[in-house]
């Protein structure tokens, strides 16, 4: 297998790294931020409000997975229609919260609340850049479409994703059984995304997610 790892492929994929990372961690504050706000001192008691990124990061999801994408499974960025990316779950009691069911759901919509924020972010970030060098245009497309990826991920009903603790939450998913998947959840979705029908599916809720932002950054940029 030619995995064609040139130093400009090297050089995207690092760049596309970070971003991913950052974004983690900016999503995993807003978690830890959002829960701390409701009256749940867990976060902050388990050194998860932090915009430190090594707290937040899951060595299969944060580590592993991403850099398997990047630079094995999909070498090419130009060929990256999506990829697999988690940090670790923020540690919440909904005991805290003064209404537990809807705090636990607030805390939970953190993340892709999070995730569009960026996008949006990165679109009026990239419009301005463009001005400035039309080349910069594709670091701003690419936090755009990573976002959208982590938003779409974000609600599938696979434990440690969001959508996974939500089913525990809501009493669909025990506590045992959530655990028990949570070890083996990220392998299962490797695994599935190798599905065409899968992948076509992701690829196209993808799609519609960052396509808008893509949009509103062009634009702004001309």
């Amino acid at each position: 297998m030619d995995f064609n790892l040139t130093p400009e492929v090297l050089r995207s994929g690092l760049i596309f790294y970070i971003l991913i990372v950052a974004s983690l961690c900016l999503r995993a504050y807003a978690q830890a931020w959002m829960a701390s706000r409701l009256g749940d001192p867990t976060p902050a008691q388990t050194g998860r409000l932090t915009l430190n990124p090594l707290p937040h990061m899951d060595m299969l999801g944060s580590v592993v997975l991403p850099l398997l994408f990047i630079f094995i499974l999909q070498p090419a960025l130009a060929q990256l229609n999506f990829f697999l990316a988690w940090a670790k779950p923020v540690p919440v009691n909904p005991a805290n919260f003064a209404h537990p069911w809807r705090g636990f759901l607030y805390t939970q919509l953190a993340n892709p609340i999070m995730s569009l924020a960026l996008c949006l972010l990165a679109a009026l970030a990239g419009a301005v850049a463009m001005h400035f060098d039309p080349n910069l245009g594709s670091i701003f497309l690419s936090a755009i479409f990573l976002n959208a990826c982590l938003f779409v991920i974000d609600f599938l009903p696979v434990p440690p994703l969001p959508g996974g603790m939500l089913l525990r939450h809501f009493g669909l998913l025990s506590e045992e059984m959530f655990w028990q998947v949570s070890r083996w959840g990220g392998i299962a979705l490797l695994i599935a995304f190798q599905i065409p029908f899968v992948q076509k599916l992701i690829i196209v809720a993808i799609s519609l997610v960052a396509l808008p932002f893509m949009l509103l950054m062009h634009a702004i940029g001309l």
